[in-house]
């Protein structure tokens, strides 16, 4: 029924429904994935790691988990495509931060535009073979 570019995408959902909720309920965690520390150990800082290394990543993969699984057709594509973009443009903005601000010459930092790529992409797959199967030309 589906091809392995389905798989593809709906196990990298999954793993980014694991992302958001190991950040949301484990904000150190979150907090050394990114290499990032709340300012003082405030207590904000922390909300912070957990709604958006947490809440958002938790969301918005699980939506899009669940407009592919449960709706498939165009409305996976297009919370897939939606997404996908979302992670490919992240690795835009690491990738000019590499580019142009200092002190941003770090392993860690390709590691993580490859990382972002590699979602994007992951993502997009089950969108790009929809679309070329449905082509109209």
């Amino acid at each position: 029924m589906y091809d392995a570019s389905y798989y593809v995408s709906t196990i990298t959902l999954v793993l980014g429904v694991g992302l958001g909720i190991k950040g949301m309920f484990d904000p150190m965690w979150a907090a050394q994935l990114v290499r990032l520390q709340p300012a003082n150990d405030q207590a904000e800082g922390f909300g912070e790691f957990r709604s958006t290394f947490g809440g958002m990543f938790l969301g918005l993969h699980l939506g899009a988990l669940t407009f592919l699984v449960f709706w498939g057709g165009m409305a996976g594509v297009a919370a897939c495509s939606i997404l996908a973009a979302g992670w490919l443009f992240t690795a835009l903005g690491r990738t000019i931060s590499y580019c142009f601000d200092t002190h941003t010459k770090h392993v860690h930092v390709l590691r993580s535009i490859a990382i972002e790529i590699g979602a994007g992409l992951a993502i997009a797959a089950w969108p790009i073979s929809y679309s070329l199967k449905n082509a109209p030309f």
